[in-house]
């Protein structure tokens, strides 16, 4: 169940524009665009039509990748030609494998300028 536990993560990845995460009892989990919802959910019952452990799409400018690990299924969304495309299926297989940690966004910090000190040099 790693790869539901880090959807997260795949989410983040650069390029990655949507990911759907199906569990064996058909249960499917979504993040990115939500007009690719519907289309990765039918393209999981592609993926189950063939003896393909992983299988790719062109839909326009994008590829879908879909990819079985263990027990879970992935489809990712990601623009066709996009360098992550090289090192996905890699990353798919270790998300699988064990949970990360949650994504914790770094907090903006806001500088308070501090009058005795010039901020411009001169």
């Amino acid at each position: 169940m790693s790869l539901r536990a880090n959807i997260d993560h795949l989410a983040a990845a650069p390029g990655i524009v949507a990911v759907t995460v199906a569990d064996p009892a058909g249960n499917l989990e979504f993040r990115g665009e939500e007009t690719w919802s519907p289309i990765l959910g039918a393209a999981m019952g592609l993926l189950k039509k063939t003896d393909e452990s992983t299988i790719r799409l062109v839909i326009g400018q994008h590829t879908v990748v879909l990819q079985g690990e263990g027990d879970e299924t992935v489809a990712v969304v990601l623009p066709t030609g996009h360098a992550i495309a090289k090192s996905l299926r890699r990353m798919i297989r270790r998300m699988s494998r064990k949970v990360r940690a949650p994504i914790v966004r770094p907090a903006i910090s806001q500088s308070v300028s501090d009058p005795t000190h010039p901020t411009t040099w001169g």
